[in-house]
C-alpha cells in the first residue's frame, strides 16, 4: 500500500489542545511559549479508498506552531522545518510529502527546496486553485452572477495561488483588480495576462481599495496584515472566497447579512466514512492541498508537483480530472454540484 505524509500546522488554540492535551490546563497567553519547545506530532490517518478501489494510507506531521507564529518565523527557519518533516516522512515510508498552510507558501517561493528533501513534495497549490475556481462557478450559478458584468479582486495576487487564480479566471471577467504589496510582481502578472486576454486589470497595493470596488473577492494573501479590508465598505451582495490561512473574515460579517463568505479549498473525500482528523473541518472533509497529496498518491505520481510561483495553468485541469477519477468533490456549502 502506498503512503503519503502531510505537513500541517494547527490553525487555532482549539486544534492545539487536540494535539497537545497538556495545553488544556494552560492559560492562552502561555501556550505559544510552550509550543516553541515541542517536537513534531505524528498522527496516523489509516486507510483511504478511492472510487476506483485503490487504497492508500497517510500520516499527519503536525507542526507545534500557530499560523501567526509561522508568519513571524524567518523563512529559512520554515524551510528547515519542511526539510526536517521530509526526514520524518521518509522514516514513515511515505513516498510523497504534502505541504499545508504557510509551509506551502514558503515552499512555493523556494522551489529548489525539493533538492534538499528526502521525499517528493507538493504544495497542493494546483488543486487549491481549482477548488476556488470551481466554488466560484457554483456560487455564480446559485446567485445568478454574471462574471462578464462583475469585477473580481484577488487579495494576495502575487502569491502562487493568487497568480494561478488570476491567470485562470481572467478570460471570464470584465475587470480584475490585483492586490499585493509586491507591485513589481503584479505589474508582470498584469502584462502576462493581458498578452492573452486584453481585459481591464487594475493594481491596488491597498487591500481595502481593491475589496471595496469588487463584486467578488478572493483572499489568497499569506500574511494576515496583507488581507485585511474594511467589511463595511464592501459592495452590497458581494461574494468573498476566503482562502488565506487565517480565515478571519467570516467572524466580522455578523451585521452584513447581504455578503456571502465561503471558506475555500475544502474537498469531500470519496466513498466511505473516515475518522475525524482534527483539522478543523467537517467529517470526511480535507483541505485541497491534502486532497492533492492523496490524489497523487492514488495515481502513484511520486514526482515533485505544484511547486513554485509560476505553476502552469494546465495543471489545474489535469489535477481536477484526476480528482474526479478518484471520487473527490469540491465542497461549497449551499451550492449545487455542477
Amino acid at each position: 500500500m502506498h503512503t503519503f505524509a502531510f505537513l500541517f500546522n494547527p490553525v487555532d488554540l482549539k486544534q492545539i489542545r487536540e494535539f497537545w492535551p497538556l495545553t488544556r490546563l494552560m492559560p492562552d497567553f502561555f501556550i505559544k511559549s510552550f509550543l516553541k519547545g515541542q517536537e513534531f506530532k505524528i498522527s496516523h490517518l489509516k486507510t483511504f479508498k478511492s472510487s476506483r478501489n485503490k487504497e492508500i494510507q497517510g500520516y499527519l506531521i503536525v507542526l507545534p506552531l500557530l499560523p501567526e507564529q509561522m508568519v513571524e518565523l524567518d523563512e529559512e527557519l520554515v524551510l528547515d522545518k519542511i526539510i526536517t518533516a521530509s526526514y520524518l516522512a521518509r522514516d514513515l515510508k511515505a513516498e510523497l510529502l504534502g505541504l499545508g498552510g504557510y509551509a506551502a507558501v514558503i515552499a512555493d517561493k523556494k522551489p529548489m527546496l525539493y533538492k534538499h528533501l528526502k521525499t517528493s513534495v507538493t504544495s497542493g497549490t494546483s488543486f487549491t486553485a481549482w477548488s476556488i475556481i470551481e466554488a466560484l462557478h457554483r456560487l455564480a450559478k446559485t446567485k445568478n452572477i454574471n462574471f462578464k458584468k462583475s469585477t473580481l479582486a484577488i487579495i494576495g495576487a502575487s502569491s502562487s495561488l493568487g497568480s494561478l487564480c488570476a491567470r485562470k479566471l481572467s478570460p471570464n471577467f470584465e475587470k480584475i483588480i490585483l492586490s499585493s504589496k509586491q507591485k513589481n510582481t503584479l505589474e508582470l502578472l498584469r502584462k502576462n495576462i493581458q498578452e492573452e486576454n486584453p481585459i481591464e486589470i487594475q493594481i491596488a497595493e491597498d487591500a481595502n481599495k481593491a475589496a471595496k470596488n469588487a463584486d467578488i473577492i478572493i483572499t489568497a494573501a499569506s500574511a494576515e496584515r496583507d488581507s485585511v479590508f474594511n467589511i463595511e465598505e464592501v459592495k452590497p451582495n458581494a461574494v468573498i472566497l476566503d482562502i488565506c490561512p487565517f480565515h478571519h473574515i467570516a467572524a466580522k460579517i455578523n451585521h452584513r447579512q447581504d455578503i456571502t463568505v465561503v471558506e475555500g479549498g475544502i474537498v469531500k473525500l470519496p466513498l466511505q466514512p473516515h475518522s475525524q482528523m482534527n483539522m478543523g473541518l467537517p467529517k470526511d472533509m480535507v483541505c485541497a492541498s491534502l486532497a492533492e497529496t492523496m490524489i497523487l498518491t492514488f495515481e502513484e505520481k511520486f514526482a515533485t508537483c505544484s511547486l513554485g510561483e509560476n505553476i502552469n495553468v494546465d495543471k489545474l485541469e489535469s489535477i481536477a480530472d484526476l480528482a474526479v477519477r478518484h471520487g473527490f468533490e469540491i465542497f461549497v456549502p449551499g451550492a449545487p454540484v455542477l
